[in-house]
């Protein structure tokens, strides 16, 4: 059985909430990142994902197109667990962490790499996106 720890992207490509989604669009092209975080400080607020990005006027904001409440998993969770959270909750990647630190990601690309059966084509989840309230 492989873990989570030990399939997980570690290379994190993330974005503050208020950057313009322009930027957001550079940094994937940079990258060629499917998936990145939103982050505020150290805190994981959404995420992001390529297809997000379509459309995406320049001076919109990310935090406006963001996926939020964020699914996670925990690195010592098996694979098959992430494809099957993946699968039924209609999302391309889950970050891994514990306690709040983001440790890193794991994707259809990162689950097939470990054999297990994909869940479906990337980027047709449900977008849960709302406005990040601030305190």
């Amino acid at each position: 059985m492989t873990l989570v720890s030990e399939a997980m992207n570690r290379s994190l490509v993330t974005v503050p909430p208020d950057a313009p989604m322009a930027d957001a669009v550079a940094l994937v092209r940079r990258t060629g990142a499917e998936h990145v975080l939103v982050m505020e400080a150290e805190n994981l607020v959404g995420i992001l994902c390529a297809c997000d990005l379509r459309g995406a006027p320049g001076d919109e904001q990310v935090c406006d197109r963001m996926t939020v409440p964020v699914l996670t998993i925990r690195p010592e969770a098996p694979v098959e667990e992430a494809a099957e959270t993946m699968s039924e909750c209609g999302v391309g990647c889950l970050p891994v962490a514990v306690g709040g630190l983001v440790l890193g990601t794991v994707s259809d690309a990162e689950i097939a790499r470990a054999g297990v059966r994909g869940s479906r084509p990337h980027c047709h989840h449900a977008h849960r996106r709302a406005k990040l309230v601030r305190h």
